[in-house]
């Protein structure tokens, strides 16, 4: 590793194990999202553009780098703009550190500053049908190990409304089995813990794949409860993954039911298990701190939802409107060293 590779490397240490985690006092999800984004871009930069991993320096993180890895995203990963979006200011935040940390990089992180956001599409998440759910939930093959990961990870993420971030921060003692009412403890936004009831069969579900990704001999209670396997070395899941296979599932079940959008994301999952649990009679003030939400006004949106539907639903049936008005709710390695020796596991 060259001086400018180690000087890299150094402040992104310092940027995640200091500034963020002991001056800002930040939460462990929202570090672990930044540390993400990063080792997305330097993976980019290893795949796409041929750096090795250990020589990477912040010559390569310029604007028209970083831009053609936004264009990847877009274009081979066909991720939101939300999600983009997303990625974008976890990059901006770091060079704007690695500005103040080296003056010298002025010129870069300003290239960087200067980025346009992407146009995000502002209509609210719209939600799947019971029915809907039931096919979705019914898509992956649970014969296999990848397939019974992926459906203990949907069923488990629609019984408890889970952010998709915090699914992917749950580790095997964050889940109470033993217990007459089994229950998940998440940590939402701002390190804010709330437990949640699973279902019976949730439960079973959950048991069932730790058996076979957890053995008992080899489990730990830290453990991440969702991982990938690299270079024989377990990770956290990682959001790009989940979206993979949500994307996979629900083109599948698309073809078998129409009901079923052809493209379903972990938001939507969580929209709409709170819709049903709202038309199924939860109050709001219940649901609102079921769904981890800061204030009521968050989950009002869906009983304006409900109330939207009926009031379309009149309409159409009193032919007051066209036939056709829509009903649509509105809303190993010296990599491997190098990511150890500076925080990016």
């Amino acid at each position: 590793m060259n001086d400018e590779s180690r000087k890299f490397f150094e402040t992104v240490r310092d940027y995640l194990q200091i500034y963020m985690a002991k001056q800002r006092v930040m939460s462990q999800n929202t570090i672990a999202s930044y540390k993400q984004a990063i080792n997305q871009y330097l993976s980019f930069l290893v795949e796409n553009k041929s750096i090795k991993y250990e020589a990477v320096c912040f010559r390569d993180w310029s604007g028209a780098n970083i831009n053609e890895y936004l264009l990847y995203l877009e274009n081979e990963r066909n991720i939101a703009a939300s999600t983009r979006n997303q990625r974008l200011f976890a990059i901006r935040a770091f060079m704007k550190y690695a500005r103040m940390a080296n003056p010298e990089l002025g010129h870069v992180s300003l290239e960087v500053q200067s980025i346009a956001k992407a146009r995000e599409d502002t209509e609210p998440v719209a939600f799947l049908s019971e029915k809907a759910v039931q096919c979705l939930l019914s898509q992956p093959g649970t014969a296999t190990k990848i397939g019974l990961r992926d459906s203990c990870f949907m069923v488990l993420m629609y019984d408890t409304a889970a952010r998709d971030c915090e699914m992917l921060s749950l580790r095997i003692n964050s889940l109470d089995l033993n217990r007459k009412c089994p229950t998940a403890r998440l940590e939402g936004k701002g390190n804010k813990v709330r437990y949640v009831p699973l279902m019976k069969k949730t439960a079973e579900y959950v048991r069932k794949y730790l058996e076979i990704f957890h053995p008992a001999p080899t489990r730990h209670a830290d453990d991440w409860l969702f991982y990938t396997v690299s270079h024989g070395r377990r990770h956290k899941m990682s959001d790009d993954n989940v979206a993979r296979f949500l994307a996979k599932y629900s083109k599948m079940a698309h073809a078998k039911c129409g009901e079923v959008f052809e493209k379903v994301t972990p938001h939507q999952f969580r929209h709409t298990r709170a819709m049903h649990l709202y038309r199924n009679g939860m109050p709001l003030q219940l649901l609102s701190e079921f769904m981890g939400h800061a204030s009521l006004a968050s989950t009002q949106v869906y009983a304006y939802a409900d109330t939207e539907m009926k009031r379309l639903a009149i309409e159409k049936s009193s032919q007051t409107m066209e036939e056709n008005i829509s009903t649509k709710p509105a809303w190993q390695t010296d990599e491997e060293m190098i990511r150890k020796l500076y925080g990016l596991e």
